[in-house]
């Protein structure tokens, strides 16, 4: 019976001071929020990076790896219907967005860029790059031979740093001109963005109305059967003498890059729990606040017969109810987003663990930047308090 009255009387002082409560709680909430939000995105990473290399579809990538660099090899039809036919599984050709590359030249300047067209782009789910100068990247001009091209590349055709000035400039790519109608940011880490971007008129007089595929998806991961596949492009593949054949391990790639994304999204909820521990200060602070404010309330319950406990343990009760509704708000809060993006198609989840940990984490904190208020509170003196 002394112990719930003892929380009514917490949730009453809790009460009486409604916004010092309200703002405190909140602090706790964002941050427990933050938390879990952090932990939860490692699904949606996880299952991005699954997707992208089909993971989930038992997927394994053929690469031709060619001796030429601007010779169009790579796989053919006949390659593609002699695999299915050996392995018993169907394959796929697959152009990607920066395999091809032709000799480019601006005056006596000779550069091997690769290239490919904005359907190419979006075929393979890259984002169109940032343009620099010059028209968006739209439908390019077949009339007028446009083409864009990245700045990186245009830096290493002039070596010069000031390249906005060779807009509407002419190159030349298989003794004919082109006009650079724009030039693009070119991605430092990402080399699926290619050196140039032609239009498909311009594409197929380049390659002479060639079709070129520089890999094969095979709906398979058993190592025995991209052996199998391997060995026989080594003897009887259409391009075997002008180049060799290897394959991309997408599950060993998703692993190891699932482990280093781990590694960081741990790392990054670590230091973002620092916020709760932050926050506490906050709890800490509206402890103190409310001691001064309440100095004759603790002077009277003292003079009642009230021990020091007495007074500490209310305070701490206190002080870890306030942690604690701000981290079941936040925790709260957390699952209704990660509904949200689920409904909205990205893949978000939080164990129960995770969950647990945050709010045992907030109750910890509560408990600990409770003591020294609390200990503040118990010592008050009793003459003094009742002046």
């Amino acid at each position: 019976m002394k112990t719930i009255n003892l929380y009514k009387d917490v949730f009453k002082l809790l009460l009486r001071n409604k916004r010092q409560s309200i703002l405190t709680a909140i602090a706790i909430a964002i941050a427990s929020f933050v938390v879990l939000f952090v932990q939860a995105s490692s699904e949606f990473t996880n299952q991005s990076l699954s997707d992208n290399l089909h993971i989930d579809q038992n997927q394994t990538t053929l690469n031709f790896v060619g001796e030429n660099l601007i010779e169009p090899t790579g796989f053919t039809e006949d390659d593609k219907n002699s695999i299915e036919k050996l392995i018993k599984n169907k394959a796929q050709l697959v152009s990607s967005s920066y395999g091809i590359n032709v000799n480019v030249f601006l005056n006596d300047a000779k550069q091997i860029l690769s290239y490919r067209t904005l359907e190419d782009l979006k075929k393979n789910e890259v984002n169109f790059p940032e343009v620099i100068k010059g028209k968006k990247l739209g439908i390019l001009n077949d009339k007028s031979n446009e083409v864009a091209i990245s700045d990186k590349a245009l830096i290493n055709l002039t070596r010069q740093n000031n390249i906005e000035k060779f807009i509407n400039s002419n190159i030349k790519i298989k003794n004919k001109n082109y006009k650079i109608s724009t030039i693009y940011k070119a991605s430092t880490i990402n080399e699926i963005v290619p050196s140039l971007i032609v239009s498909e008129q311009t594409k197929k007089d380049i390659m002479q109305n060639k079709i070129h595929y520089d890999e094969m998806m095979i709906f398979t991961q058993n190592q025995t059967d991209i052996n199998k596949a391997l060995a026989f492009l080594d003897r009887y593949g259409t391009y075997k003498k002008k180049g060799s054949y290897t394959y991309t391990d997408n599950k060993g790639v998703y692993e190891e890059t699932k482990a280093q994304s781990e590694t960081i999204l741990n790392f990054i909820a670590m230091l973002s729990s620092i916020s709760i521990f932050v926050a506490g200060f906050g709890v800490m602070n509206a402890m103190l606040s409310s001691i001064s404010e309440r100095s004759k309330e603790i002077a009277i319950r003292r003079s009642l017969g009230a021990k020091k406990s007495d007074i500490q343990l209310s305070y701490i009760i206190e002080g870890t109810l306030l942690s604690t509704i701000g981290g079941v708000i936040g925790i709260v809060l957390s699952l209704i987003f990660i509904f949200i993006m689920n409904v909205l198609g990205f893949v978000a989840s939080l164990t129960i663990l995770q969950i647990i940990i945050t709010f045992l984490a907030t109750a910890i904190f509560g408990v600990l930047f409770s003591i020294i208020p609390a200990m503040v509170a118990a010592n008050k003196n009793i003459v003094e308090g009742l002046k």
